[in-house]
């Protein structure tokens, strides 16, 4: 009995530590679809002068994914597929289901919606592209490829970023166009009354008065936040400096519209806000809860005290990252709250005032019986 025992206890915990490990296990891309017209190619050369399309792959077709490489030029990736169904033809040289050719994986407009052996839809393929490209090229450099791709770096995910937009910072001081740099001082002409030794001392109480006041306030102050102002630890998230920069990150780099990247942005937004320091690996939304306690961030829904307080997403403390999921194989959805109450309207791969959940699929999804919620608040205390 006690052989038995032992065996079950080793049993149990190889299992334990198979599931820890695979948990880390980038999922294995397996289809694409094409949501946009690409040309296909005899190799993994995308150079404008590139002698080598074969043919156009139209919109809505499909591949299964046999090659992958990053390359070195941009960092997008090159993808070798075998395509199993074809979108209507665009003419004479659109390509034939069995085909095999290279399609253009691009950064910016990606056009390709990918997913893995399940079906689900991965909203950031980034890790399992890197890993496929690093053992698809092992041993068998190709010319302008990457022998040993990484995922992007901090400095990478700044660098690349849209610059701020320029404001004429006059423009700005005055939202008046009538008025001129004249009509900003009215009593210039007036003379002073106030003794000028009297007016010095009155001004170094004044700013006595302040340094005081900002000395005996030990959090941010915004009347905004409401049911959060008294939180000394929401609020020196919320009203911080990583937080400003990673909205301000995102709201920068959206899209008109979905792309369905939407954990792929989020994860830059914050990597540009210096709220993280390493790409997560995660492919899907639902992931990002793990991987985002895994750099420093805690979940306002594991403590029934912050849970009590979040009854929907206009709840949620300014610049928290919501991970929603319906316990489905679906890939979830992942938001950055960009103010505070209703005030405050959702970031990732495009700007809405609404949240997730009142998003057309989760409105269908509910209809089903498989309604979406709140499954994370992430926050960095």
């Amino acid at each position: 009995m006690n052989t038995i025992n032992r065996v079950l206890r080793i049993f149990v915990a190889l299992t334990l530590v198979g599931s820890s490990a695979l948990a880390d296990i980038p999922q294995e891309l397996q289809d694409v679809v094409f949501s946009g017209d690409l040309n296909g190619r005899s190799s993994v050369d995308f150079r404008t002068n590139a002698r080598n399309i074969k043919s156009l792959v139209p919109k809505d077709s499909e591949a299964t994914i046999l090659e992958t490489r990053q390359l070195k030029r941009t960092g997008s990736y090159g993808l070798k597929v075998r395509l199993t169904k074809v979108g209507e033809a665009k003419g004479t040289n659109s390509a034939k289901v069995g085909d095999e050719v290279w399609v253009y994986f691009s950064q910016k407009d990606p056009w390709l919606e990918f997913k893995d052996k399940e079906g689900s839809e991965v909203q950031d393929p980034e890790e399992a592209l890197t890993s496929r490209a690093r053992r698809d090229g092992e041993g068998l450099p190709v010319e302008g490829t990457v022998t040993n791709p990484t995922l992007p770096t901090k400095e990478l995910v700044k660098a690349t970023q849209k610059p701020l937009p320029s404001v004429d910072p006059n423009l700005a001081k005055n939202t008046d166009p009538k008025k001129t740099e004249g009509d900003i001082c009215i009593n210039c002409s007036v003379s002073q009354t106030t003794d000028s030794a009297e007016r010095n001392i009155q001004n170094i109480k004044d700013v006595g008065t302040e340094i005081k006041r900002s000395s005996d306030a030990s959090i941010p102050q915004n009347a905004a936040a409401g049911k959060w102002a008294d939180d000394p630890m929401i609020m020196r998230y919320s009203e911080g400096k990583e937080v400003k920069n990673s909205i301000s990150y995102g709201m920068r780099n959206k899209r008109p519209r979905s792309t369905k990247y939407c954990y792929r942005f989020v994860k830059r937004a914050l990597m540009g806000g210096d709220m993280i320091d390493r790409y997560p690996p995660g492919g899907h939304a639902r992931d990002a809860v793990r991987d985002l306690k895994a750099q420093g961030m805690i979940n306002l829904m594991d403590n029934p005290k912050y849970r009590d307080m979040i009854k929907s997403p206009a709840d949620v403390p300014k610049g928290a990252v919501i991970v929603y999921h319906n316990n489905t194989k679906e890939s979830g959805d992942v938001q950055i709250k960009t103010d505070w109450g209703s005030n405050g309207g959702f970031v990732s791969d495009f700007y809405s005032g609404n949240s997730f959940l009142s998003s057309p699929k989760a409105r269908r999804y509910a209809a089903q019986g498989k309604p979406y919620r709140m499954i994370g608040v992430m926050i960095k205390p």
